[in-house]
Formats: structure tokens, sequence, C-alpha cells
């Protein structure tokens, strides 16, 4: 495109108007006008023509357009701001999500609900979490099924990215949001390797971050999803009960474990929220978190399954069965615009979908390989 800025201080030091310059050039005025409008570009007779006559270079009329750089969100297993190689990692997977652009139908006859300009307003966030509740035909009381949180990143327009990240690795971590500027597209990646109890939390985590397309600096984005996740699965109306059972029942702990086993999610969620409400309301936290709690929490977490296990009934599915499971539940076109990529690079490409899944290049080479089989 043209650099209408120093064609038009060009044009104003030589004393030229449309009509001069029209002249100049050899062309008629609806020309110019359409140039300096940018609704056209001169052809390159005419661009050598225009730099003559400004007495500007040829580079010089042109305006490099440097398309926006991926935005992403992502947290370490102790939410700590990502660095070193886990930051260049996830940076890595959003510039290779934005090359399956052109393999994903990413269109819409509608703009996604956001909320309007965000903030960490307490009551703010609470309200728009009780918002995306009702357009779920869900009370503050009911119980935010996976189903229900799934659908919202449908309605969105999100692109889900199931991946297989396990448990145990330190630079992974269960979800990450990006969002990519130019196609106004959002990728959430989680990971089906996370235990059952945390994938409600960390899902409504980043669907807070498509809320506001990450409007909100790093860290007051990481604060605002947090704070949305907590009222969106576990509301200040259910914590007020939980908190009065607790205050009531010599057995805390168990009233903590009920209610986090009835909505779905981690005890410890249940916990902070409790918590929080009692801080507000009496001064002081329930004394609940204790190095006790988490000893007995972290044992009896051997017994939670993951969400692999869930779905694939295995945390090692064969790489046919992820693709085929995790396409039918997540609705997921994420698989099929790999295979379409690789396709269009005339082979299989593993390095490539090592960077865009953040997944190891073993892995890599097996879903390369079982996706280029797969090519219809």
């Amino acid at each position: 495109m043209l650099n209408i800025t120093a064609i038009e201080t060009a044009m104003r030091t030589l004393g030229l108007n449309g009509t001069t310059l029209a002249e100049a050039c050899h062309v008629s005025k609806e020309a110019t006008s359409n140039w300096l409008n940018g609704e056209s570009i001169p052809r390159p007779s005419k661009l050598a023509k225009l730099a003559e006559v400004l007495q500007l270079p040829v580079d010089g009329l042109l305006k490099i357009y440097e398309a926006p750089s991926p935005v992403f969100a992502y947290r370490t297993k102790l939410n700590k701001p990502v660095t070193g190689a886990a930051r260049d990692a996830a940076e890595e997977l959003a510039r290779h999500l934005q090359q399956l652009l052109p393999y994903v139908d990413d269109k819409s006859e509608f703009e996604p609900p956001l909320m309007r300009e965000p903030s960490l307003d307490e009551d703010r966030i609470r309200n728009a979490a009780n918002a995306v509740r009702l357009s779920l035909r869900l009370g503050n009381t009911d119980v935010l099924s996976n189903e229900d949180l799934e659908s919202l990143f449908h309605t969105f327009g999100a692109i889900m990215v199931p991946v297989l990240w396990g448990l145990n690795k330190e630079k992974h971590e269960n979800a990450l949001t990006v969002y990519l500027p130019e196609s106004k597209t959002s990728w959430v990646v989680f990971n089906l390797g996370c235990k059952q109890d945390d994938y409600k939390y960390w899902l409504a985590h980043e669907y807070g971050h498509c809320l506001t397309l990450h409007g909100l600096s790093e860290e007051d984005g990481e604060t605002f999803a947090e704070k949305f996740a907590q009222h969106l699965v576990f509301p200040d109306e259910v914590a007020y009960e939980c908190l009065a059972a607790i205050r009531n029942e010599p057995n805390r702990s168990a009233q903590v474990n009920e209610y986090a086993g009835k909505y779905g999610i981690s005890p410890v969620t249940v916990m902070r929220a409790v918590d929080r409400l009692s801080e507000q309301l009496y001064g002081a936290v329930t004394g609940l978190e204790t190095p006790g709690f988490y000893i007995k929490w972290n044992a009896n977490r051997k017994n939670v399954p993951s969400m692999a296990q869930c779905l694939f009934e295995t945390d090692t599915p064969t790489q046919a069965d992820y693709v085929a499971k995790s396409q039918v539940a997540y609705k997921t076109p994420v698989f099929k615009a790999i295979q379409a990529f690789q396709e269009g690079e005339g082979g299989r490409n593993p390095a490539f979908v090592a960077n865009a899944l953040n997944i190891g290049l073993g892995d890599a080479l097996s879903l390369s390989h079982v996706l280029w089989e797969s090519q219809s």
C-alpha cells in the first residue's frame, strides 16, 4: 500500500495538488485521487514516475504492512507469569496456529460477545459471570456442566484445540489462549491431561480471556480471568451456603469436599471462594488452608481421573483415537486444518505439528503420520 503521509508531505513541499500531480505523472486526476484515497496502487511504471515527480525513492512511496503479533495468555503450574523457554514455546505455538488460518472456516455472520471496557472491579466481574450463566439459562446456584462451558466457546466462535500435555511436565499447563488480531480469531488450547476437577475452572479462566480479547494488561488480564472463573463455576450465592455449612459443622473439610464434588471443581477452588467471603463478612479466613489440608488433598488427587481418562479411558490413547474422539467431543477443526496444511506443503511436517501443539517430536511424528494417512 502507498505511504500516503509521505506522498502528501512531498506534494506540499513541491507545491503540487491533485491536478498538477496528475499532469506531471501523465495520468487522469481520477487516478491520482484513487491513489491518495488508498483505493488503488500505481502500476510499476507509474509508480516510478510518481517517485520521480515527488523526488522520493520508490521504497519511500510504499508502506510496509506488518501484521499485528499474536497475543497469548498462559500461566505456569504455580500460577506465575510464563518466562524463558516456556514463553518462547507459547509464542511459537501462536505463530504456527496463525499459519492454519487459511484452512479453518473462521467466518461468522455475528461478532462474538465481548465485555465492554473490562476492568478488575469485583462487582462488574461478578455481573459478567452472572450474565454468562443467564445466557445458559442457569440460576446462580445451578451447576455449570462441562457441556455448558464448552458450548460457550462455540457460541463465541473460539477454536478449541485439545492437546495431550500430560500431568507432570514443568513447562506445560492446563490451558493457553491465543488471539490473532488480524483475523480476530481466538484459539483455546487446553490440556486433556489435566485432572477432571481442574478442567472446568481452567476452561472458565480461558473464557474470561476470550471475553476481554486480552484488552487488559498481562497481569490484570490474569487477575480478571481468575476472578471471572471463580464466579462462573462457584458463584457467591453457593459460596455463602458453603460458608454457613462450614461454620455450623465440626467436619469442615467434609463440607468443602461435598460442595466441590457437587459442582465438579477442586476443593481448593471452593476453599478460596469461602475464605474470600469469610474475610469480607467476618474479617478473617476460615483457617481451612493449612499444610494438613494440602497433604490430604494431594493424597486424594491420585483417585481423581484426568480428562483423557474420561474421554479415552486412558492417559495414553493412540493418536488415531485421540484425533477421532476429540473431533467429535469438541467439534474442533484443528486436526483437519493441520491435515490440509500438510497436504498443501506436499508431505508430512512433524516439526510444524510439534510447534503448533507444543508437543514432543515423537508424538508429533506419530500424529503427523496419522493425519497424513487419513487424507480422503
